[in-house]
């Protein structure tokens, strides 16, 4: 078996077991019900634009390419995953767990960061080639167009004079 299609059903075994295990509990507010059709979706078609996903476990997930922008992540379990090529733009990560989490060439343009701490998180991710114009971080950072000579080109929104 390949490693692609491995990974694929490692996925569908997830699913599984979370439909299962939200059967039991027996969810009856809507909104279990539409966190659980929402992941469905994600783990189907790999794309979940404006889905409400916030404080879901999607630790180690392949999410490669998937369309998650305007997606409501907050609080989410995003270590481990693979979100490489992800649009995110305009998608709230307020207070998402972000360890080891690959996001080479995803697009996090918009996106709100506020309750990361960018050294912490950033220090742990993959992000060669992640766009991050527009991105809100904790305490007033803004993210601008990255300068042509390299860096973040994030800065605090109103600078403190000296």
């Amino acid at each position: 078996m390949s490693a692609p299609a491995l990974q694929k059903g490692i996925q569908r075994m997830w699913l599984a077991l979370l439909l299962l295990a939200a059967s039991a509990i027996q969810a009856d507010s809507d909104m279990d019900k539409r966190l659980s059709t929402n992941l469905a979706r994600l783990l189907e078609t790999n794309s979940c634009p404006g889905c409400d996903l916030s404080g879901l476990d999607l630790s180690g997930l392949d999410l490669s390419r998937a369309d998650l922008s305007y997606a409501r992540l907050a609080g989410a379990n995003l270590s481990g995953t693979n979100l490489r090529g992800a649009r995110l733009s305009h998608a709230d990560l307020r207070g998402s767990l972000l360890i080891d989490t690959r996001l080479a060439g995803a697009d996090l343009r918009e996106a709100d960061l506020r309750d990361l701490d960018i050294d912490e998180a950033f220090e742990s991710m993959e992000i060669i080639g992640t766009r991050l114009e527009g991105a809100r971080f904790k305490d007033g950072v803004v993210c601008g167009k990255a300068p042509e000579k390299g860096g973040w080109g994030c800065q605090h929104a109103n600078p403190k004079s000296p």
